[in-house]
Parts: C-alpha cells; sequence; structure tokens
C-alpha cells in the first residue's frame, strides 16, 4: 500500500469535505465522458486496459474523535473493489481489464504519480458535478480534462491503450465511537438534545485514462453517509456496478438479448 498521506490525498480530503456538505449525506452516483472523445476513429473507445493497485484508504474513528488509517482494512477493501471490477467489465464485455504485469520502477513511479495526480482531478470534477452553481456542473458536463502525456512510455512497455485508477476513502467508527452513537441516540429521545457523533462520508472513484495523449476518457464517483463500510464486499460491489454502469461504451440494457 501507499505511504504517508501525501499532499494530493490531503488536497482530495479537502474535496472530499466540500462534496459531502453538498450531497447533504445521501448516496448519490454520477458519470461523464469526455466529449471530444470518440469524435474520430483515432478515438475509439479502448480495448486493453491496465488496472493498477487502487488508493483505497480506510480508517477507524475513535470514540474522541482521533482517525487512524487502518492497512489491513484497507487492503481488503482495494480487494473487494479488483474483484468487483473485474466481474462487472467481464460480464458487459467492455473491454480487456489486465492487472500490472511486470513493470519497470519507471512505470511504477509515473502510474504512482498520475494515480495522485487522478485523485486531485477525480475529486475536483465530482466536486464541479456536485456543485450548486449550473456554471459549474456544465463545465463537468462538457469536460475535457487530461492528466498530460507522461504514461506515453508505459503504454509503449505494456501495450495498453488506457488505464484505470480506482480511489476512494472510508471511516468506520470504533466500538466506543458505536457506543457513543447509541448514548447519543438515547439521550436525544429523553432530551431533545441530539449528541451523537457525526459520521463521516465514504467516496468512491473510478478514471479511465488515455495513456498516449492523458486524456482523461470517463469518470464515475460515489458518494454516502457514513453507514456504508468498504470491507463488506456486497457495499462494494453495489459501488462498484453502478459506476460502472455508466460507462458509455457498454453494451445497452435492450441491445442484451438480441441476437445478429
Amino acid at each position: 500500500m501507499r505511504g504517508p498521506m501525501t499532499m494530493a490525498t490531503f488536497r482530495l480530503a479537502a474535496v472530499l469535505g466540500l462534496t459531502a456538505l453538498v450531497a447533504g449525506g445521501c448516496a448519490t452516483t454520477k458519470g461523464s465522458v469526455n466529449q471530444s472523445f470518440g469524435s474520430t476513429p483515432e478515438q475509439a473507445p479502448p480495448r486493453r486496459v491496465l488496472l493498477v493497485e487502487p488508493d483505497i484508504r480506510l480508517h477507524e474513528v475513535s470514540a474522541g474523535g482521533v482517525v487512524e488509517k487502518i492497512d489491513e482494512w484497507s487492503r481488503q477493501a482495494s480487494q473487494n473493489a479488483v474483484n468487483s471490477l473485474q466481474d462487472a467489465v467481464g460480464k458487459q464485455t467492455l473491454f480487456e481489464l489486465v492487472a500490472a504485469p511486470n513493470l519497470t520502477e519507471a512505470d511504477k513511479a509515473a502510474l504512482d504519480q498520475h494515480a495522485a495526480l487522478y485523485a486531485l482531478v477525480g475529486g475536483s470534477a465530482h466536486g464541479a458535478q456536485a456543485s450548486p452553481y449550473a456554471a459549474w456542473r456544465q463545465r463537468a458536463a462538457t469536460f475535457d480534462y487530461t492528466l498530460g502525456p507522461g504514461l506515453q512510455g508505459v503504454a509503449e512497455h505494456t501495450h495498453m491503450d488506457a488505464v484505470l485508477f480506482l480511489v476512494g476513502t472510508d471511516y468506520i467508527s470504533s466500538a466506543g465511537r458505536r457506543a457513543a452513537m447509541v448514548f447519543g441516540i438515547l439521550a436525544a429521545a429523553l432530551t431533545g438534545v441530539v449528541i451523537a457523533p457525526a459520521g463521516s462520508p465514504t467516496f468512491m472513484s473510478v478514471g479511465l485514462v488515455d495513456m498516449r495523449t492523458g486524456a482523461l476518457i470517463w469518470y464515475a464517483t460515489d458518494i454516502r453517509g457514513g453507514s456504508s463500510d468498504l470491507r463488506d464486499a456486497g457495499v462494494m460491489k453495489e459501488l462498484i456496478d453502478g459506476m460502472v454502469q455508466t460507462y458509455p461504451y457498454g453494451a445497452k440494457p435492450a441491445d442484451a438479448g438480441k441476437t445478429k
């Protein structure tokens, strides 16, 4: 797993805090596609897609509000995400999803840097989509985001068309914090004063990037209230399935039963 929080993940956390306020704690899945992509034969949907290690960070929140990243939980959630992605992409035959082959250290470094960059771009894009201002929502609907051409070398080494980035974060209450929440609910029932600790949002984002141009082809996000738990394979599957359904180049449900 990746090391201590970088500036990219710190800024992502700030973006998530703002989008949580906009979302109001409700589950919301959003997806968008680069409007200029697919307009020419050279911009055909990718067929071979590199899946890099997800950057999903799970944290435990104590009764006193102390937040600690739990590596074991993060690995579990990341594996759940990989399994769900492979299942969703395979069922819809969207593209060939390939786990990272033997990469050079330079390739690994470039992918790590661009994963952090995607965390910023994806978080900002979600913020624009969820904005109360029409101008920002329109900007998100017709986006032309790019991560730059820094993955051209990796594309040549791996013979891949695109790379799929998956980032996420979740905050899970400790037993003591859950007890405090129960106490708060009981106290509220008796006194009318709510003192239960506030929950933190669960956020997931997936993005498909053209490895030769750096263009963000498609991205999807899901943000919801603190009742979700990314350690649960069923919860992760629901999140991933919902995001993948926004991919614009998959088979349409109405066409699923058609034969040639």
